[in-house]
């Protein structure tokens, strides 16, 4: 689908975005921060019975103790429970009656802590007498911090989707799985990296929002498989699961269930169960689309690897009966998995249908959000004045920023890997054996590595984008089709009008080029045809007429030079032959000259793959190497049996001439026109000649050739080459052809 906002509207909402979660944040650090302090490091002891272990840090060392209850002024006592600190009680209590009772022990520690001075307890008397203080920030855990930026990344991420993409209901359906994050992280924050306690109602009102953020993350992330990528069915269903995991919230908040493993976790898990069933389904559906099925899969990989280890490290053990509140907060991080991986799925496979400008936005946002961390983190950590903090932070991550978002535009948008046109133009010349169509299409995957070209029925009158920079179509010209390019560079980035510049002029040289090609290719055949005619209509009929003048003895030269032209004849006004025709003229022509000579012939050929078509210069080439061996072998040699046999095997055919009647010894053969002759041919055509001594007086001359066509400037190899014009090539063996000819 696609957008049709003013150009203003992102923009402004990108801006509420950022308010917002700032603002979000903001919520949670405060509330955190306003919470009263006694500076204590606790840690919960081995039992629930057992009370918490306590390391005070001031400025004359740590004291360790074990702290068994708090007092007052007035005299009020109240001795403390190991799992009073439990990080997050519906794990540990997971009855809604213990529940309550852990809530109200809370509330009664909360407002113990609301004294001027609070007395600690040990097992052997009183310790210590504090004064209660707001948290400061060097307090707070690294567990806060984690999942306060996971909240917050949540919210971002989703947010960012849906202004990119208002009308899609999968992505409003993902900007509220952002929300639940929001107040399922962000509200556990607060309360599983307390000190010690919390007032009964802040503590009941957080964890309802943590189990709101919970099941509307989980509702709306099923109903983003009914959508994304394909749209599975026309009913409605989408609103029906956000509600009905609300109605379970809203069940559990009155306690109707017998407690949190009915009211809040069998749900999730049964939702992650229907996300499995749905995005088996959308597969299905989406399974013969390239791109569609590069960027689910990564969505997929993304979800199911987060909340799947999420829900087998904390929901599976504490439904089981374990107490797995301690790896919440670091499974958290998993979370956070799933939103940047989903946000480089957008920048790398376009989930959603998202482009790079929205990863522009993301790095935006990232590079304020490290702003304000780095600020947070001078002033609580190194103590610095808090105008200087801020300087510091705007010159570290201005300094950072720049590069770093140079860098990843540079990688996301694949400017590293685009082709310079001239070098693309240079490498469509040189290439050959393809028409202007297939060239063009290379030509466009090399400039812009695009995911899919299609041709197009319909030619466009002039080059445009389509679909926002998805798609870039380009019009018929001559003999090029018009063709749809999308998802240039891999599907990293979008098409530009730079690039609507640079097709247009890449296409009307290229043009050119394949025109005149095309008339060059055209002007060689009307040549040929041409020289073929001249050849037929004036030497063919002087040679008829020296036959029949000329004595019987001259007769047999003059037929093999008419054999001859009309072979040449042949090959330049064909357009080729098969093999199996080709195999077929060339046996019939050595079967008669082997019986004119009483020589019996061996004829072997392959039975498979004869549909090969060759080349007119291919099969002159290869009847005239078959010809002067076979010649030398009857000429120069005593032969009673000649074998002759063709072989195809890869990317090569080789043919071997064998004869049992060697006069003289190969290594004293000398190289002739006819031995010059062939190697000259065997080296036009790109192979290699070879010979053998299978038995004493027997010789095998063998031609492997790569089934390619001869190239078209060997017109001197047309006629046999003088021996003056031939260089000797001291790589080749000299050729076992009997006395050289």
């Amino acid at each position: 689908m696609n957008l049709h906002l003013p150009h203003s509207a992102p923009a402004r909402w990108l801006t509420a975005l950022g308010v917002v979660a700032a603002a979000a944040g903001a919520a949670v650090l405060a509330l955190a921060l306003a919470q009263p302090s006694l500076g204590l490091e606790l840690g919960a002891a081995d039992t629930p019975e057992a009370p918490p272990r306590v390391a005070q840090a001031h400025a004359g060392g740590s004291v360790m103790a074990v702290l068994a209850g708090l007092g007052d002024a007035d005299g009020q006592l109240l001795e403390l429970r190991s799992d009073d600190l439990a990080p997050e009680p519906d794990t540990t209590f997971p009855a809604y009656p213990d529940y309550n009772r852990f809530l109200q022990r809370q509330g009664e520690i909360a407002a113990l802590l609301q004294a001027p001075q609070v007395t600690l307890y040990g097992t052997e008397g009183a310790l210590q007498t504090l004064a209660p203080t707001p948290r400061a920030l060097e307090q707070l855990s690294w567990q806060f911090w984690l999942q306060l930026v996971v909240s917050v990344a949540g919210l971002v991420v989703g947010g960012l989707v849906w202004i990119f993409r208002q009308q899609d209901p999968a992505s409003r359906y993902f900007a509220l799985t952002g929300v639940g994050l929001y107040l399922s992280a962000g509200s556990a924050a607060v309360y599983s990296t307390r000190e010690l306690a919390l007032a009964t109602e802040l503590f009941r009102a957080l964890h309802l929002a943590n189990g709101l953020g919970s099941m509307l993350f989980c509702g709306a992330f099923v109903a983003v498989l009914l959508h994304y990528p394909t749209r599975l069915t026309r009913l409605s269903l989408g609103p029906m699961l956000v509600s009905l995991y609300l109605l379970l919230w809203a069940a559990s908040m009155v306690q109707l269930f017998d407690g949190f493993d009915t009211a809040l976790r069998v749900p999730v898990l049964l939702g992650f169960m229907a996300t499995m069933a749905l995005a088996a389904w959308q597969w299905l559906r989406v399974r013969q689309d390239l791109v569609l099925r590069a960027a689910f899969q990564w969505f997929l990989f993304a979800w199911f690897i987060g909340s799947g280890l999420f829900l087998m490290l904390v929901f599976v053990p504490a439904l089981l009966g374990r107490d797995t509140g301690s790896a919440q907060a670091p499974s958290f991080a998993l979370f956070l998995l799933i939103y940047l991986g989903i946000a480089f799925g957008i920048a790398r496979y376009r989930l959603f249908d998202l482009g790079l400008w929205w990863f522009r936005a993301w790095v935006t946002v990232i590079s304020v959000g490290s702003l304000v961390a780095l600020d947070l983190a001078l002033i609580a950590v190194l103590h610095v004045d808090r105008a200087l903090a801020l300087t510091v932070s705007l010159v570290a991550v201005g300094s950072l920023y720049l590069p770093l978002h140079a860098w990843l535009w540079r990688r996301l948008t694949g400017n590293e890997q685009r082709r310079d046109p001239v070098a693309v133009i240079q490498d469509m010349v040189l290439s050959a054996n393809r028409g202007p169509a297939e060239a063009w299409t290379d030509t466009l995957r090399g400039l812009f590595q695009p995911l899919q070209v299609e041709r197009l029925a319909q030619s466009p009158t002039q080059h445009r984008l389509a679909d926002d920079g998805l798609s870039l179509e380009l019009p018929a010209d001559r003999l090029l089709p018009a063709l749809r390019l999308r998802y240039a560079g891999n599907g990293r980035r979008l098409f530009s009008p730079h690039d609507v510049k640079t097709v247009r002029t890449l296409q009307m040289l290229c043009g050119r080029i394949f025109a005149y090609g095309e008339a060059t290719r055209m002007g060689m055949e009307q040549e040929r045809q041409r020289i073929a005619r001249d050849m037929h209509d004036s030497l063919g009929g002087r040679l008829l007429t020296l036959l029949h003048l000329a004595p019987e003895t001259l007769q047999p030269q003059i037929r093999e030079a008419l054999d001859d032209m009309r072979l040449t004849v042949n090959c330049l006004s064909s357009g080729g032959a098969s093999l199996e025709e080709a195999l077929g003229q060339w046996r019939a022509e050595v079967d008669e000259r082997c019986d004119s000579a009483q020589v019996q012939l061996r004829w072997q050929q392959p039975e498979q793959d004869l549909d090969l078509q060759l080349e007119p210069e291919t099969l002159l080439h290869l009847q005239r190497l078959l010809r002067e061996l076979v010649s030398n072998a009857l000429r120069h040699a005593s032969p009673t049996v000649l074998q002759v046999r063709f072989v195809l095997g890869g990317n090569t055919l080789s043919f071997s001439v064998e004869n049992d009647g060697c006069r003289l010894p190969p290594a004293t053969w000398k190289s002739g026109v006819g031995l010059k002759s062939i190697r000259y041919r065997v080296e036009t055509l790109g192979g290699h000649v070879s010979c053998q001594e299978p038995l004493p007086g027997s010789v095998r001359q063998t031609c492997v050739l790569p089934l390619m066509p001869a190239p078209s400037e060997t017109a001197a190899a047309e006629s046999v080459p003088s021996a003056a014009a031939m260089p000797e090539s001291a790589d080749l063996p000299k050729q076992p052809l009997g006395s050289p000819s």
